[in-house]
């Protein structure tokens, strides 16, 4: 156990508010949206985290 075993839990709840805060960027025009491409990067890494990298994980 080298490594830390992440939360999956607190993954996806990160993940849930980074796609509510999309949405609501998308609904109201003018909120937010310097921050699209931030939060769109940040969207890629946690999915990524949740998936996992190796020889295990699934393609899309």
């Amino acid at each position: 156990m080298s490594q830390k075993k992440s939360d999956k839990g607190k993954l996806f709840k990160k993940l849930h508010q980074l796609q509510k805060r999309m949405t609501r960027m998308h609904v109201n025009d003018g909120h937010s949206e310097d921050k699209y491409k931030i939060r769109q990067s940040r969207i890629s890494y946690l999915l990524e985290a949740i998936r996992g990298s190796g020889r295990k994980t699934r393609p899309i």
